[in-house]
């Protein structure tokens, strides 16, 4: 018995380095994907524009949509669709500014609240995770190796991001490139009222802009059907954007 314990106790003593080996581990994971694209792993991200084109499926219908975004980190976000379902025109704009949030449907404008609250939310922290820059940063992330799969018919690495109180996101990395190839978390899907579902993402297609690999093809799978299929456009870092673009529309 006293070996047992013995042997217990020398587990025990080792599992914070373990920890913090894997933990390194899994952070320079990170930082070869944000070499890979172009940045320093100490680069400061900060703000994106860009501008997407392709076709949304749920709740029953497709909709081929063109929307311009707009994402300031950690915690602002705004996108201006227009989509067409047959001969009607569809203008939809969501703006999240840190705990408040609004969309705009035509002229109307309603302040979002409720679980569509937390959900407009998480996609920012979506995004503010998928930006990869503040995960080496920013010390309020802890970071973890996940078990690799096969992305597109390539093998990929992991990485399981957490932070407080936010769902986990898995990041998967082309083991080769680096580049980021696709994450998996859960969201609460409004087309099935608010049940909670796995939500996948894939970047494909990089291209060179701006000095950067950006993936220039998105699909979002979400419960396992097809959500999304896009191609991205126009992309560029900014510094700073104007605040008026996350005002109340």
């Amino acid at each position: 018995m006293r070996y047992a314990l013995a042997a217990v106790a020398v587990v025990f003593a080792f599992t914070p380095a373990l920890r913090a080996d894997d933990a390194g581990d899994a952070k320079a994971l990170i930082e070869k994907a944000i070499k890979a694209r172009g940045d320093k792993p100490d680069s400061k991200f900060a703000a994106m524009t860009w501008k997407d084109a392709g076709k949304f499926t749920g709740g029953g219908f497709a909709l081929p949509y063109t929307a311009d975004w707009a994402f300031q980190a950690p915690d602002k976000y705004r996108f201006a669709l227009v989509g067409t379902l047959g001969e009607l025109k569809i203008t939809i704009t969501v703006v999240v500014n840190g705990d408040k949030a609004w969309e705009t449907d035509g002229d109307k404008v309603r302040e979002i609240t409720g679980e569509k609250l937390d959900y407009v939310r998480g996609e920012v922290y979506q995004l503010w995770v998928a930006s990869l820059s503040p995960l080496v940063a920013d010390k309020g992330f802890t970071l973890a190796t996940a078990k690799g799969k096969d992305v597109a018919g390539k093998p990929a690495v992991a990485v399981t991001v957490t932070r407080d109180k936010q769902r986990a996101i898995t990041l998967y990395f082309d083991k080769d490139s680096g580049l980021l190839v696709k994450s998996e978390t859960t969201v609460k899907d409004e087309f099935q009222k608010w049940k909670e579902v796995p939500d996948e993402a894939y970047y494909s297609d990089y291209k060179v802009a701006g000095g950067k690999q950006r993936f220039t093809k998105l699909k979002i799978v979400r419960d396992g059907k097809t959500m999304i299929e896009a191609t991205l456009s126009d992309a560029k870092d900014a510094v700073k954007l104007d605040a008026k673009l996350f005002e109340k529309p």
